[in-house]
This record gives structure tokens, C-alpha cells and sequence, in this order.
């Protein structure tokens, strides 16, 4: 799910950007560059940082109308050694982001989250083993957060459940982790909302207080989950994508209204019973549906989107039938 956080971060660039950027930067800021240029070994990348030049026209980085520095993005480079405290310096940040290093290495700086200014901070697939060490508590202290992603690393233990006291986050991903215990409540809040966890160790139940969460993406695939998810859906509901596949769901499907905006729904690999409801009838933009590996049981609708879906939406249940299935026998 990274492409939802890279989209997040173009628009941030775009709206930071100033149509006529000051000349010179903030001469802390200045300082704040070049020590982080020399602490990540002055790599090719950032040869552009050059200190008799205007820093607000470096590469990777934007400043605001008043020359501060707003929004510093690097990515995809060979650079070497951990993420610079002097970014701590840089303190009119808004987006702070790194991306695909594979040098980069060991725990998320814990000083990153004093710079309350920060709306969206991205740092993910940094190398082969990743950043490591927890997700730090004090991300909670950033009240502006908007946007939060800490995927594909090697971060372990709890979801902290003080991120939930950020009022503003609305897009969360710490997907491909190694993230364990439940699954705290409120974790984002607002109007089309992400909540990705997915590829982790999560056990335990999600959270009901979820069901009135107004999301637009909830994935909470290959985890340890159980119980129920039907709070999830609901035929008013604007959720496009439903990712909950791979757990130890166990409810009764049979009477789910399904969101009838949903693109997306993976159910599979679960222990998930009843009959397949009567509103996927209604998932007129779905372009791939999964309820394959569970308990279902009795006749598929006929009518509606399973006209362009195979078996492997349906298999492998206890006792389904219609097509794209087998027919069904009558008594």
C-alpha cells in the first residue's frame, strides 16, 4: 500500500511548494543541511547542496515564502549510516520523508518527534533489514500528524496505543512489519481515512469502536486477528477497499450489507460462515472480490458481479455452489 503514501507525499510537495520561494534560506537551516549532507557521508545525490548557493533550490527539499525549510524528501540512493539528528534542526519541517535507502539502518530516531510542526512523515522499505526497534511513543507528542508511514521495515512490538491521541492522522501504514498484541482503538480519525496493518503478528479482536470509523481503506490482511468483522460493512458505508484476509476471522456473513462503492474485498483464508449475502449483488465497481478458503455454505447470487468472476472467489469453501461453481443439487 505504499503508492497511497507516495500520493499523499506528491500532493504535500505540491502544496508546500511556494510559487515564488524565497532566495535564501534560514541560515539554522542551512546549518541544520550541511550537517546532514556530512553525516550521511556527502553522497552524489545531494551534490546540488553546495553552501555558496540558495539552499531553497536544492534538490529533495522545499521551503516556504519565508525561506524556512517545509518539507525534505529523499529517496532512492545508496546512502549509508542512520537517519541524521540534525534533521531535529530543521524546525519548520511539515513533510519529512525517506524512501527506498538501503543503507540506512537501525532504530527510528526517537528526536524526530520533537519537531511539532511535522504533518506527514514517511520512512519506509529503507534496506533488506529495515529500521528496527518499536514504534516510538513519541510520535504521540505530534499533534499536526497527518499522515504516518513506517512500512516495510523490521519494527517490532505493540502499536502504541497513545497514537491515538493524534486527532488530525488519517493515513497510517506500518504494513510488512513485525508488530505485535492487538490492535488499539482509534488509531486514525477524519473523512476517508487508511488504516493499513497488514503483514504483521496483530492477535486479538478489531476494535468495534472501528464500525463508525469512516474509512477508505482498511487493510488488515495476514495477521493473527479473530472474531468479528461484519461492524466493518455497510451498505451506506464509503469504503472502496477491504483487505482482511489471512486471519482467524470467525462470524456469520450471511446478512452483511456490503459498501456499494467497494473496488476492492479479500476475505479469504478465514473462518468465516454462512451463505455469500445477497448485496454482492450490488458491488457494480468491484474489480476483484475474494471469499475463497472459508466456512460458506449454499447457492452463490446469481445475479450480479460473480457473472465476471471465477472460481477462485468462491473455492475451496465448505459447501457452495452456483456458478461459477458446480450447480447445485436439488433434493
Amino acid at each position: 500500500m505504499a503508492h497511497y503514501s507516495l500520493f499523499f507525499a506528491c500532493l504535500f510537495l505540491v502544496l508546500l511548494a511556494s510559487p515564488t520561494q524565497a532566495s535564501k534560506c534560514n541560515s539554522g537551516d542551512l546549518k541544520a543541511l550541511l550537517s546532514i549532507k556530512q553525516s550521511l557521508g556527502n553522497p552524489s545525490i545531494l551534490s546540488s547542496w553546495v553552501p555558496s548557493t540558495a539552499c531553497c533550490s536544492w534538490a529533495h527539499l522545499q521551503c516556504d515564502r519565508a525561506g524556512r525549510v517545509n518539507s525534505l524528501t529523499i529517496r532512492d540512493s545508496n546512502l549509508a549510516g542512520t537517519i541524521p539528528s540534525s534533521v531535529t534542526d530543521l524546525t519548520a519541517l511539515i513533510s519529512l520523508a525517506f524512501i527506498d535507502l538501503p543503507g540506512l539502518t537501525g532504530p527510528i530516531p526517537t528526536s524526530i518527534f520533537t519537531l511539532k510542526t511535522l504533518q506527514q512523515v514517511t520512512i519506509i522499505r529503507t534496506s533488506v533489514s529495515g529500521f528496527s526497534g518499536p514504534v516510538p511513543d513519541s510520535i504521540s507528542q505530534l499533534s499536526q500528524l497527518d499522515t504516518l508511514d513506517l512500512s516495510a521495515n523490521k519494527i517490532t512490538g505493540p502499536i502504541p496505543a497513545s497514537l491515538s491521541k493524534l486527532p488530525k492522522l488519517r493515513f497510517l501504514d506500518l504494513s510488512h512489519n513485525q508488530l505485535t498484541g492487538s490492535i488499539p482503538s482509534g488509531l486514525v480519525h477524519g473523512n476517508f481515512a487508511f488504516l493499513i496493518l497488514s503483514h504483521n503478528l496483530l492477535t486479538g479482536r478489531i476494535p468495534v469502536d472501528y464500525g463508525s470509523t469512516d474509512f477508505d481503506t482498511i487493510n488488515l490482511s495476514h495477521n493473527r486477528l479473530i472474531g468479528d468483522a461484519s461492524f466493518l460493512f455497510g451498505a451506506q458505508k464509503k469504503t472502496t477497499e477491504i483487505y482482511l484476509a489471512w486471519n482467524r476471522l470467525e462470524f456469520d456473513i450471511s446478512n452483511v450489507a456490503f459498501p456499494k462503492g467497494l473496488t476492492d474485498l479479500d476475505l479469504s483464508h478465514n473462518k468465516i460462515t454462512g451463505r455469500v449475502p445477497v448485496s454482492i449483488r450490488d458491488l457494480a465497481k468491484v474489480h476483484k472480490l475474494d471469499l475463497s478458503y472459508n466456512k460458506l455454505c449454499g447457492q452463490i447470487p446469481s445475479v450480479g458481479v460473480n457473472t465476471h468472476l471465477g472460481v477462485a472467489a468462491f473455492g475451496h469453501n465448505k459447501c457452495l455452489c452456483g456458478g461459477p461453481l458446480a450447480p447445485c443439487h436439488k433434493n
